[in-house]
């Protein structure tokens, strides 16, 4: 009896054993699988906002092409780049010229370079970036006034755009589209149908004659440059029979190349202006800035059509606030270019259609008023939008320091 109860204690401690080793085994299969599964959550985690750093940095290239798009002197530069939050995370984007120095100005092709940072994770993405041109092939385009059309057979081959508004009380045939840029742009008076409209959200931005006569005389190299030094050193004496006080009022032939400068324009009847430009382009430029003198055009037929040799197109600039009144039946191969802006940023510029001119060329103004019968057939001239339709990917991305 003695004996039978000695092993029933033996066979019990053999069981509490047992037990007490399968518990062991249990407990650090346990612990095992909560050590794995906690190092499997924080990896899991640590993956999840290395691929939210990098969906960040992409959302701060995209949010800064946009913004650059929209008004390039807005670009985010290295030296002063925020930190913009974006949901959970947050992202610091900047740009820079692609030999690496700041800041970045346009027209410059660029790298934009975005840090996306979750968790404290950041990932850097950089690309390279280029300006995209518009589309329109303007043979007119009114900047920033309403422009009112009323000829009863109006001919444009090519497109039409606007910053602002037009008013077509006439029927116009246009062989291209018609295209509204910018929040402020669209039809005035009614909606007329069977034109092909384009709206773009970006008003184009077009440099003004000021702008345009100093990149070509800049200051400094000749004086004080621009308009000024075209005033005193320019081709009048040229003309056949040579411009005597800045002022035509009688038919005359210009010679190109060259660049003559006038004040007045006062032609009437069967006087005329003619280009020879055989040698090279006739530019003309009406000033002063601001001024308030007549310009009545008539003539402007070139020696060599614009539509036989773009590259001998004639331009007629106008920087006065009065504009030019494009006059006469005569052909006339050239651009016209009446936009200009005070020195407080006022925009001005007229041009005025009372004849029935065949334009070979592009005109461009402030403000453009068609009353007469005219036909204009685009032909791209020298002068094109300062800004781009927007800024996109050129050729390279890539991650900084990726993994």
């Amino acid at each position: 009896m003695l004996r039978s109860s000695r092993l029933s204690r033996t066979q019990y401690g053999g069981v509490l054993i047992s037990g007490l080793a399968f518990a062991a085994i249990s407990a650090f299969i346990v612990v095992g699988m909560l050590t794995m599964t906690v190092a499997n959550y924080a990896r899991s985690s640590t993956e999840a906002d290395y691929e939210s750093a990098l969906s960040l940095a992409e959302a701060g290239v995209n949010y800064e092409l946009r913004k650059i798009t929209l008004n390039t002197a807005n670009a985010d530069q290295r030296d002063t780049a925020p930190t913009y939050t974006f949901g959970t995370g947050t992202y610091k984007v900047y740009c820079t010229n692609k030999d690496g120095s700041s800041p970045w100005t346009a027209p410059n092709p660029l790298y934009v370079t975005a840090v996306g940072t979750q968790n404290g994770v950041s990932r850097t993405v950089q690309i390279s970036a280029k300006g995209n041109a518009w589309t329109g092939k303007y043979a007119v385009y009114s900047v920033d006034q309403l422009s009112t059309w009323k000829g009863s057979s109006v001919s444009v081959t090519g497109d039409v755009g606007t910053n602002n508004d037009l008013n077509f009380s006439g029927s116009p045939g246009i062989s291209g589209s018609v295209y509204f840029n910018g929040p402020n742009a669209g039809w005035d008076g009614g909606t007329p149908t069977g034109y092909n409209v384009v709206h773009n959200a970006t008003p184009q931005t077009w440099a003004t004659v000021d702008e345009i006569a100093l990149k070509k005389y800049p200051a400094g190299t000749y004086g004080t440059g621009g308009l000024n030094w075209i005033a005193t050193h320019n081709a009048n004496a040229n003309g056949i029979p040579p411009i005597v006080n800045n002022s035509i009022s009688s038919s005359v032939v210009l010679v190109g190349p060259g660049d003559y400068y006038v004040t007045d324009i006062s032609l009437y009847g069967n006087d005329k202006i003619t280009f020879d430009n055989t040698l090279g382009p006739v530019n003309i430029w009406i000033g002063p800035s601001g001024g308030t003198g007549n310009a009545t055009f008539r003539g402007g037929t070139g020696a060599i059509s614009a539509t036989v040799n773009a590259a001998k197109m004639n331009n007629i600039y106008v920087a006065t606030t009065t504009g030019i009144n494009m006059a006469g039946n005569e052909q006339v191969d050239a651009v016209v270019y009446a936009y200009n802006k005070t020195n407080t940023g006022s925009e001005y510029g007229y041009v005025q259609f009372s004849g029935n001119p065949q334009i070979n060329g592009q005109v461009l103004g402030n403000q453009v008023d068609v009353n007469g019968n005219i036909s204009i057939n685009y032909v791209q001239g020298v002068n094109k939008q300062t800004n781009y339709e927007y800024w996109g990917f050129d050729d390279r991305w890539t991650e900084l320091n990726g993994m």
